[in-house]
């Protein structure tokens, strides 16, 4: 007979007669143990905004270890096999193993300077931190005559930056389930299945334009290109790459185009809802990364755009009297573009990420445990308990879990999911992982912003347009007929979280732009 489990399926034999007993048994799965360093160097020190300071207003730099997740970047940040390496010279060629780049090259990423806006980056500007690996580099913006040559002079800190950033948010989605299989971006992806040969080419200061950023999402085994523009929005100019929120959002377009219809589509989020919904991933991913305990309001984008409020209509906020989006917001005047649609949808999972919340707590850091030398991951505070080890792993806390269903949903919902389409994936996601744990608190979310069981689009056209009536009904296992017709406003008040945000795409290859 045969048992398939979350990561073996086993094929075995027993004898039916006396004496009873095991007589075979085969395991079909085929494991890829973890690669070892493949030589020794010391561990990248970086000079950078850490994770969880957003920008150059809320905190300073400081030095910071490559801090890599043994699992989804075994070795290193730095090291690339050479044979995968497009930066590999004849010399690497000939001696064959593995590449150890002292320059902000890697694995997951390539980070250079863009200046010239063209699509030839092998040759780009990238910092080199020396045998020591020491990326230690100056950060001093002045007011200039000349802004674009004052910012070009702190190159060397913006790219360390990007690379860090895009490493940090690669790791954190792989814990989560963007992995090889999936779609990820790797140049190298161990034998854990997937197309490999597609890190992230991520352009600092690209010469193309200003007030911007944008991901160009190909099939997996083509590499992603993450574009970060600087901002003339203020004297000095205003470097986009030091923003994460602008960063993380932009990578999150890679994310959710590679799991929406598989990681073989690139033209699942191309327009309409799916188009808007691929915005608003990126907003709720960095306002959720970036929140913290202390509940705020968030804007997107802020500080580069140089403006308190960001670059959306609205914050995301608990509060309806600070952001008053619905489903039926989508008929209004202006909202028929992808990035007014992504708010609507972003509005409507930081509603959901903070009912979660409410129910489990929140967690200050969103990287699970790291694995133990066997590669299994270790419960900890992190995830709930297991009696049955072929089970997931669950996490414990509001924003992990939230995190954790918006992935899983990605993968659930068809190519060109519609916002039902999407609710109900998440729904569908947390009944598989958690049993249905948080049905009513996912419902009475949704609901509570238009998008219940009785929400309808009437005349619905491929393009996302229709006639759409709010519902605020919930199903009748989590109280449907107590539930009101219209929302009720909620106040907040300042014991419950909030944050604020706001971010952008336009589609090409699918490209993602901010607005």
């Amino acid at each position: 007979f045969e048992v398939e489990m979350e990561d073996n399926w086993y094929e075995a034999a027993v004898s039916v007669q006396a004496p009873h007993r095991i007589l075979s048994v085969t395991d079909w799965a085929s494991d890829a143990p973890l690669p070892k360093e493949p030589m020794q160097r010391p561990p990248a020190t970086y000079n950078v905004f850490k994770w969880g300071i957003n920008d150059p207003s809320v905190g300073n730099r400081s030095l910071e270890k490559e801090n890599f997740d043994p699992l989804a970047s075994p070795l290193g940040w730095h090291v690339i096999p050479v044979g995968n390496d497009p930066l590999a010279g004849d010399a690497d060629l000939k001696k064959g193993g593995f590449v150890n780049h002292t320059t902000t090259a890697g694995n997951n990423a390539f980070a250079h300077e863009n200046w010239e806006g063209l699509n030839a980056w092998l040759h780009n500007l990238r910092p080199s931190g020396g045998d020591g690996m020491q990326f230690n580099f100056t950060y001093n913006p002045q007011v200039s005559n000349d802004s674009r040559a004052e910012a070009q002079g702190y190159i060397n800190n913006t790219v360390t930056q990007l690379f860090y950033t895009t490493n940090l948010v690669h790791d954190l989605y792989y814990r989560y389930g963007f992995d090889e299989v999936s779609g990820n971006f790797q140049q190298h992806n161990f034998g854990r299945g997937g197309a490999e040969g597609d890190a992230v080419i991520a352009n600092a200061q690209d010469g193309s334009g200003y007030n911007n950023a944008n991901f160009m999402t190909p099939p997996d085994g083509q590499n992603g290109r993450c574009r970060m523009y600087l901002w003339n929005t203020a004297s000095p100019y205003r470097d986009g790459d030091l923003e994460a929120g602008i960063v993380i959002h932009e990578l999150s377009h890679g994310l959710s185009t590679r799991l929406t219809g598989g990681p073989a589509n690139s033209g699942c989020l191309g327009w309409g809802e799916s188009g808007g919904m691929g915005e608003g991933w990126g907003d709720f991913l960095a306002s959720t990364i970036r929140s913290n305990k202390v509940y705020s309001d968030y804007p997107m984008g802020a500080w580069a755009a140089n403006q308190e409020g960001g670059i959306r209509n609205y914050p995301y906020s608990l509060n309806n009297t600070v952001n008053p989006s619905t489903y039926k917001t989508l008929d209004k005047p202006g909202y028929w573009g992808v990035h007014a649609i992504g708010e609507v949808w972003a509005q409507m999972l930081w509603v959901v990420s903070q009912r979660l919340i409410e129910k489990h707590g929140f967690t200050d850091s969103l990287f699970p445990p790291a694995p133990l030398a066997d590669g299994t991951v270790p419960e900890g505070d992190f995830y709930h308990a297991r009696t049955d080890t072929s089970k997931p792993l669950v996490p414990k806390h509001g924003n992990s879990l939230a995190l954790q269903l918006v992935l899983n949903g990605m993968k659930l919902q068809q190519c060109r999911p519609s916002f039902f389409d999407a609710r109900d994936a998440i729904i569908q996601a947390d009944a598989v992982l958690t049993s249905g744990e948080n049905a009513c608190e996912l419902w009475n979310a949704f609901a509570g912003l238009g998008l219940g069981k009785n929400a309808r689009v009437d005349g619905r056209t491929p393009w996302g347009g229709g006639v759409r009536k709010d519902g605020f009904k919930v199903p009748a296992a989590c109280g449907g007929d107590d539930v009101p017709e219209e929302p009720t406003p909620d106040p907040g008040d300042a014991g419950r979280r909030r944050a604020r945000l706001a971010l952008g795409v336009s589609h090409g290859h699918p490209t993602c732009w901010l607005p």
